[in-house]
């Protein structure tokens, strides 16, 4: 896992969510939003999609889950990569 800065300042983590040696890439980050763009009226949403590989910008528009949380930006991410790593049964690799 790895995770950065995107060039919209926003918040976001990169893994590898196939097995060792597979180009499963993927990205998810948080996005702030206001007005009518803030359909959940949270503020904030995780996104997520696929990329070509580490450094690679996203691969369209991923679904957005809006949150509630209190947790920081990058507990955010944290979990949800755990969390899928968890359902889909793949360990996330080590996170830098």
């Amino acid at each position: 896992m790895k995770f950065g800065t995107d060039q919209k300042g926003q918040p976001y983590i990169e893994w590898n969510r196939g097995k060792p040696g597979t180009n499963g890439w993927a990205r998810a980050w948080v996005s702030r939003r206001e007005g009518e763009k803030d359909w959940a009226d949270t503020g904030r949403y995780v996104n997520a999609t696929r990329i070509e590989g580490p450094g690679g910008g996203p691969s369209g528009t991923g679904p957005d889950f809006p949150i509630d949380s209190p947790l920081s930006d990058r507990d955010i991410l944290r979990a949800f990569v755990v969390s899928i790593s968890a359902i889909t049964g793949h360990s996330p690799d080590e996170e830098s």
